[in-house]
Formats: C-alpha cells, structure tokens, sequence
C-alpha cells in the first residue's frame, strides 16, 4: 500500500486531519486567520481545530488539526 504524502495534499475535506508547528499556527494567527471564540484556524477554506498536542524534547511543539465545518467567506 501507498503511504499517504499529506504535505503534497491538495484538496482538504471535513473529517481530514494535518500536523502544523507551532510557528505555523502563530503565523495564522498574525494573518488573523484565528477565531479564539471558536477556537479554530482557517486553514484552505476549512475551520480546524487543534485535537491532539506533542512536545518534542528540543522545546518545538507540534499539533494535529482535525478539519470540522467548511469556512465561509462571509465569516472572514
């Protein structure tokens, strides 16, 4: 079986999961791409939601984001 190259992914749908560093979602935030009422990240025009965290012994962190609901325009 093919292993699965989610960094080449290119059409994300709702139930999909990603990792993303912590650099990555503090940039997100920055581009106010961040709802922290929601708690959700606009990411490829879907809402994701971190589900599950690691930290790494060099102090990097990294997290998983599960894609939840379709982010409309009129939200952003």
């Amino acid at each position: 079986m093919k292993s699965l190259n989610v960094l080449n992914k290119r059409s994300w749908n709702v139930g999909d999961t990603r990792e993303a560093t912590k650099e990555q979602l503090d940039k997100l935030v920055v581009a106010g791409l961040y709802n922290s009422y929601d708690k959700v990240y606009i990411i490829d025009n879907l809402k994701w939601k971190i589900i599950h965290w690691v930290a790494n012994e060099d102090g990097s962190s990294v997290y998983t984001l599960s894609a939840v609901e379709e982010a409309g325009s009129e939200e952003w």
